[in-house]
């Protein structure tokens, strides 16, 4: 380790340079500054910002790192200090729990969208490791993350790789996100979820401040009871309650006022967006095809453009607080 000192316009700093494990392919770690004085802490976003000039640069393992931090401060923003944890309700959650519920439920969202679940929970990606299943969150956490931070090098049947795992790997793409994971031997997860993991936090509810992205929650009419209204309509359109969940998704993106005002082929065509971003993915359009809301291409059909304008009737959008 080198140690020395320098001094900025304003405060003065002590830079840090670590030696990296030659295992993991860096000649040295990211210099790492401490402030002598009254600055704020590194934010979220710059933790973000930095892992993704990592990434840029070929540090892949560096990058991981400073997203696992950037994921945990996430975590406890959704989570703080004193939650009781759901595991031990006599307990308060631990940072091991707050990640991987936080985590988890990012990771069930971006990849699977897992229409009207809670936030947080599990990832809904299960592998075999060590004699054992995971979720990934936990995989993440217990493998990566605290491998990577307390003994700065991954362990010898843990692996981050650049290429796409082969044909005992798990491969899952959507909305532009593509990860691999390959288990057997080696836990080996590739650079892809460098991706996931930005994405996971940029756009998580808890920093929307910080990253300056306003999310919106739907809001019924006062006097409507949810349960008993979603209720009716699987009643009326013969339907479950998933697939009316996926179109309370899309009521939510375009929002309710766009769909009541517009002409049939307008919400049709804001529909269509939704699926070429994939915030409608293929395995919801499988979903709706099959009880005639879409056509095979995702495009939305009279029944499915009458199932919106219901339940946007009974809607408002809000900015969440």
């Amino acid at each position: 380790m080198r140690l020395t000192a320098q001094w900025t316009d304003s405060y003065p700093v002590l830079e840090f340079w670590f030696i990296w494990s030659d295992k993991l392919g860096l000649p040295e770690y990211p210099t790492v500054y401490i402030t002598l004085g009254g600055e704020k802490a590194m934010t979220i976003r710059e933790q973000v910002e930095d892992a993704s000039f990592l990434a840029q640069n070929g540090r892949h393992v560096g990058a991981l790192t400073t997203l696992m931090l950037a994921v945990a401060a996430s975590s406890r923003r959704t989570f703080p200090k004193g939650t009781k944890s759901r595991e031990k309700p006599k307990e308060e959650m631990s940072d091991r729990e707050a990640f991987t519920l936080f985590l988890g439920g990012r990771i069930r969202k971006i990849l699977f969208g897992d229409f009207g679940a809670p936030d947080e929970g599990t990832s809904g990606i299960s592998v075999g490791f060590r004699q054992a299943q995971h979720d990934v969150a936990v995989v993440l956490y217990k493998y990566y993350r605290c491998e990577l931070v307390h003994d700065g090098e991954l362990p010898e049947d843990v692996e981050f790789s650049a290429a796409k795992q082969p044909s005992a790997g798990l491969n899952i793409s959507n909305r532009g996100l593509q990860v691999s994971i390959s288990t057997g031997n080696k836990m080996v997860l590739d650079h892809g979820w460098i991706d996931l993991l930005r994405e996971a936090v940029t756009n998580a509810r808890c920093n929307g401040t910080e990253f300056g992205i306003q999310h919106f929650d739907l809001v019924l009419m006062p006097g409507i009871d949810e349960p008993t209204f979603l209720a009716s309509l699987v009643e009326k359109y013969e339907t479950s309650p998933g697939r009316v969940q996926i179109l309370k998704h899309a009521v939510r993106k375009l929002s309710p006022e766009s769909i009541t005002s517009a002409a049939g082929d307008a919400i049709a065509k804001g529909f269509s967006a939704l699926v070429h971003s994939q915030e409608i993915n293929g395995g919801a359009i499988t979903g709706l095809r099959s009880h005639g809301f879409t056509n095979d291409q995702g495009v939305l059909l009279q029944r499915g453009i009458e199932l919106l304008r219901e339940i946007a009737s009974r809607y408002r959008l809000v900015a969440a607080s």
